[in-house]
C-alpha cells in the first residue's frame, strides 16, 4: 500500500514543482484592429463570464520521466479569492492542496505524501487568479484591456502579461492558454471541447511533465 500511494503522488509533486520551475515559448502573435480587434475583445470577455461557485472532480494521469502515473482530484471555489484544489492517491488518501485566497497559492502536504513532498512548500505569489475557471474553461484571470491578435491558423490571442488565451481556429471557444508567474509559464489545453459546458479532458504542461485530468460526469 505505501508502494501504490508513493507511485500515486508523484504526478502530483511533479505539478507542484512545474508551478515554480516552468518556462518556454510563445505562438507568434499579429496585432489586429478594427472590427475584429472588437469582436475579439469581446470573445475573450465573454469566456471570461463563468459564475461560482464551482465544484468539480477529476481521474487524472501523468507522464513524468517516462512513466504514466495515475491519480484524482477535486476542486471547490466558492470565488477566485476562496478556492481549493486537491490531490489525492488511489486509495483516496491526501497528497496535496492548493489553496487559492486571491493573491496568493498556498500548497501544504497531505498525510499520504510521505516523503516525496518536502515538509516547506513555499507558496505562489499568483494575484488574481481562479484555479476553479482554469479547470472548468475559462481564462485564469479577469480580462481587462490587453491586446488581442491572430495566430498563424487564424484563430484570435489576448494577452495582458500575465495570460495567453487562445481561441480555435474558427474562433467559437477558448481552445488553450499560457499563465506566467516570475520566470515561469504554465500550458492548459481543452482538447476534444464542445460547445457548450466544461471542456471534458484537460491538459496541464509544467516543467517537461504533462498531465491529463479527465472531469466526472456530474
Amino acid at each position: 500500500m505505501r508502494g501504490v500511494r508513493r507511485r500515486a503522488a508523484l504526478p502530483v509533486c511533479a505539478l507542484a514543482a512545474g508551478l515554480f520551475l516552468a518556462a518556454g515559448c510563445a505562438t507568434t502573435f499579429q496585432r489586429i484592429s478594427g472590427e475584429e480587434a472588437a469582436g475579439a475583445r469581446e470573445f475573450f470577455a465573454a469566456s471570461a463570464a463563468l459564475p461560482f461557485p464551482i465544484e468539480a472532480s477529476y481521474s487524472g494521469v501523468a507522464e513524468v520521466s517516462g512513466r504514466t502515473l495515475p491519480f484524482i482530484a477535486g476542486v471547490n471555489s466558492r470565488s477566485s479569492a476562496e478556492e481549493t484544489v486537491g490531490f489525492y492517491d488511489l486509495l483516496g488518501g491526501p497528497v496535496l492542496f492548493l489553496a487559492n485566497d486571491g493573491k496568493t497559492v498556498t500548497l501544504s502536504r497531505g498525510r499520504a505524501s510521505g516523503k516525496i513532498l518536502p515538509p516547506n512548500l513555499p507558496p505562489l505569489k499568483s494575484g488574481p487568479v481562479s484555479l476553479g475557471r482554469i479547470l472548468s474553461g475559462a481564462p485564469g484571470y479577469p480580462v481587462e484591456g490587453g491586446d488581442v491578435g491572430r495566430t498563424p491558423d487564424g484563430g484570435w490571442i489576448y494577452r495582458d502579461g500575465r495570460q495567453r488565451l487562445y481561441s480555435d481556429p474558427p474562433r467559437r471557444l477558448l481552445s488553450r492558454a499560457e499563465y506566467y508567474f516570475p520566470g515561469k509559464r504554465v500550458v492548459v489545453s481543452y482538447p476534444e471541447r464542445g460547445m457548450t459546458g466544461p471542456p471534458p479532458l484537460v491538459k496541464i504542461e509544467v516543467s517537461g511533465a504533462k498531465i491529463v485530468l479527465r472531469r466526472d460526469v456530474e
